[in-house]
């Protein structure tokens, strides 16, 4: 063989080789080399079975015996190296027929170590997905069951309590008219007590509900006036009267999901009124703006303000407002209005925070 061609073929990375009829070797590239372990010039006259060893070759003899019949083969096999390393191989034997006569046959193995493991890969990637995809329907039926038991709970719970303020209200409309002013105040403070149990009770839902709903709400031409006086009705009789509504605005209507905007309203009045003097009025001043167009609420309180430290994460989850001494919450309240203001586009800030009060800004962007 020509040296430039003997050249060429120790630079193949393939192994490459001729085997005769009796299966001795006649050609064998210097790959043999770092694939099992033989110099390439120590090839020629060896036995097949002796290059492969018993295991190999017992693994690869029925297709050299179908090569020496004349019919192509290729198949992959694994193949352990002298160096300890397994490389993967796809053979390629080409029977060498002259004049009808198998002569022998060429050898040609390519190594696909790298696709194997790529392969390998891809495998485990798809058996992960699939694995994320049953957990994320494993995870989806939870949240449907939780969400049910919830529904359950809010109807078992709420219901009696419901049931109980308005025994309670009726009970003190008729004190009212006998002129009994202990009895009376009593039965105003067990409906305070009860709208607090019911206030913690609906936020606690609310906020399990937003934290698995989806970030898309269904919008709604509301009434702004309307709005208002709804979440004011909301608050306990004392805390009603103390509430100041102030236009700035001739927009009567603004585009929101109502259900979701009185929750974060109701919070910020039930806040202010609860971290305010009872002598002040808390304000709810109707705004709106052009860039971007939006309505603007503002609460208003005369309250002590809230500490600096707190400032930053106000809007946290679990995080209180304020530090008040034997004042019920649990940091949800404030919680619940951002994530109401998210999934409207909008914003809640603290607009202003000193020992005058606080203004607490809702903005509710208009599309």
């Amino acid at each position: 063989m020509p040296d430039y061609q003997r050249l060429l073929m120790d630079h193949v990375p393939s192994m490459l080789a001729y085997w005769d009829q009796d299966l001795r070797c006649r050609f064998a590239n210097r790959a043999y080399e770092r694939w099992l372990g033989f110099d390439a010039r120590s090839m020629p006259g060896r036995n097949l079975r002796e290059v492969l060893g018993e295991r190999l070759f017992a693994l690869n003899e029925s297709y050299i015996r179908a090569a020496l019949r004349g019919e192509p083969q290729r198949f992959e096999r694994l193949i352990p190296g002298p160096d300890g390393v397994e490389r993967h191989g796809l053979a390629d034997y080409i029977p060498d027929v002259r004049d009808g006569v198998v002569r022998g046959f060429l050898v040609q193995v390519i190594e696909i170590t790298n696709l194997k493991l790529t392969q390998a890969a891809l495998a485990r990637e798809h058996a992960l997905r699939k694995q994320v995809e049953r957990d994320a329907r494993e995870l989806d039926r939870l949240l449907r069951e939780r969400s049910e038991m919830l529904d359950v709970l809010a109807h078992e719970v709420r219901q009696p309590l419901n049931n109980a303020s308005a025994v309670l209200q009726r009970a003190g409309s008729a004190l009212d008219k006998v002129g009994d002013a202990a009895a009376t105040l009593q039965v105003r403070r067990a409906q305070a007590v009860m709208g607090q149990v019911l206030a913690s009770i609906d936020n606690t839902l609310a906020a399990t509900s937003l934290l698995a709903r989806p970030n898309s709400i269904s919008r709604l031409d509301t009434d702004i006036d309307l709005l208002v006086a709804v979440a004011v009705a909301d608050m306990p009789a004392e805390g009603r009267e103390r509430v100041r509504v102030e236009r700035a605005t001739s927009t009567r209507t603004a585009s929101m999901d109502v259900g979701l905007m009185r929750l974060a309203l109701r919070n910020l009045l039930s806040n202010a009124l609860k971290y305010s003097p009872r002598e002040t009025p808390v304000v709810v001043h109707l705004s709106d703006s052009d860039e971007p167009l939006a309505l603007v609420i503002d609460v208003i309180d005369s309250g002590s303000g809230i500490p600096a430290e707190l400032v930053p994460k106000v809007f946290d989850r679990g995080e209180r407002a304020r530090t008040a001494k034997g004042t019920p919450g649990h940091g949800l309240g404030l919680y619940i209005v951002r994530r109401v203001m998210e999934l409207h586009g909008g914003s809640v800030e603290l607009a202003r925070n000193g020992p005058q009060g606080t203004t607490m800004r809702l903005v509710i962007q208009q599309h």
